[in-house]
């Protein structure tokens, strides 16, 4: 029999570009938080049903389940896709902005959600020549712990038929567009959080001798928890801790007796992580000794680190330079510190998690979370085209799997 010619997904994922622009503004419009994506899951829901793929609603309550089955026997790859926004009040001024005042996609899982649409579009023409099936699991709840991933795979989206391999990627604005950068082994941190509240003794502003002053005690704990990097670890491996959030006080002239503070922790090595509860006490402990106060202390785990599978590495660098051309795929040295539930999926099946060039032509690149982040729309088919090629080249068994 001869072959099918390879399919050319770049071609054909530029044609939809459009369409993947429509969604994405779409769900940009209408943003929503973690376990509550209804509108999101209908929209990807009606898009998979008029594939013909077969459709699981209501998984890990909010998520999509599509199941593409090739029209040939074969192992199982997943692209996975997460839904969720963030409580962020939108400073864009794009015509498409945030119609829901205090949410905003400003991760870009909007793009990510048109993307793997796109990628489920692509290889939905290719369904008969298929060695294998496609599921494409779209997520709720990425962005808050203990998050979609871990629930989706409680509720069996690894089985039936059972999952082989997975991909997943994450537009990065400080990438231009046309490139990705995908690194071996650990990609991203751990990411835990930790509540502290400090209670010491209110009193009037003008005799802080008579109290015990949380504000003070709290201060003196933010500024030792950062001794914890340049002064506790070595500083060639990777930590940070960070306080995102206080609270505390009522009045110019009062002192007041309590301070809650909330942060993150992210870690790379296993060991690092597993001591940062009782270091970080050491340092509560004191604290509370020096300034006359009592601080409670939780620490809860989050995200495992995101560790890519190498072999999978070498099948998304092989798609990547097929859809991108020489050059544009980019060897990344070292893990980011933020933290992402697709560990999940890489801790049951060997995937890959990369970044996919997005960033704007002009103007201010602005990070991951702030109220005006914004994509370059042209990622879009280039992401849509790198799935799909990598989930074709899986199938047909190229690096990144045996054959049998």
């Amino acid at each position: 029999m001869v072959p099918k010619p390879q399919p050319d997904f770049a071609r054909e994922a530029r044609a939809r570009a459009a369409e993947m622009s429509e969604i994405r503004r779409k769900v940009h419009r209408y943003p929503e938080l973690g376990f509550e994506e209804t509108e999101t899951a209908k929209l990807v829901a009606a898009h998979l049903a008029k594939l013909g793929f077969e459709v699981s609603g209501a998984v890990a309550r909010t998520g999509v389940v599509g199941l593409l089955r090739g029209g040939l026997p074969g192992p199982t790859i997943a692209l996975r896709a997460d839904m969720d926004a963030l409580p962020i009040l939108e400073q864009t001024g794009l015509e498409f902005a945030s119609e829901r005042p205090g949410l905003m996609h400003a991760c870009g899982h909007d793009a990510h959600v048109a993307i793997t649409l796109g990628a489920a579009h692509l290889l939905a023409g290719y369904r008969q020549e298929l060695r294998g099936s496609v599921k494409f699991l779209f997520q709720p709840s990425e962005e808050t712990p203990p998050g979609g991933a871990a629930a989706m795979i409680e509720e069996g989206v690894l089985d039936n038929p059972p999952v082989d391999a997975i991909l997943g990627l994450h537009v990065n604005p400080h990438l231009p567009v046309g490139f990705i950068g995908v690194k071996d082994g650990v990609t991203m941190a751990a990411a835990d959080n930790f509540r502290v509240v400090v209670r010491g003794r209110g009193g009037h502003g003008a005799a802080p001798h008579q109290a015990a002053d949380a504000v003070v005690a709290a201060a003196a704990v933010i500024q030792g928890l950062q001794t914890i990097s340049s002064r506790l670890v070595d500083p060639v491996v990777p930590v940070v801790v960070t306080v995102g959030t206080i609270h505390g006080g009522y009045k110019a002239n009062v002192i007041a007796d309590q301070v809650e503070m909330h942060g993150t922790v992210r870690t790379i090595l296993p060991d690092l992580r597993q001591q940062m509860p009782e270091t970080m006490q050491k340092i509560l402990d004191g604290v509370a000794a020096a300034y006359g106060c009592k601080i409670d202390f939780d620490y809860l785990r989050g995200y495992p680190p995101v560790e890519n599978e190498p072999a999978m590495v070498s099948l998304l660098v092989e798609a990547g330079k097929l859809i991108t051309g020489p050059g544009r795929v980019l060897k990344i040295a070292h893990p980011s510190m933020g933290g992402e539930d697709f560990a999940y999926f890489l801790q049951r099946v060997p995937g890959v998690y990369f970044y996919l060039g997005a960033g704007k032509q002009e103007g201010p690149v602005y990070p991951w979370h702030h109220p005006q982040f914004d994509i370059n729309e042209e990622a879009l088919p280039v992401g849509a085209a790198v799935l799909a090629q990598a989930a074709w080249t899986y199938l047909q068994g190229s690096p990144g799997r045996s054959e049998e």
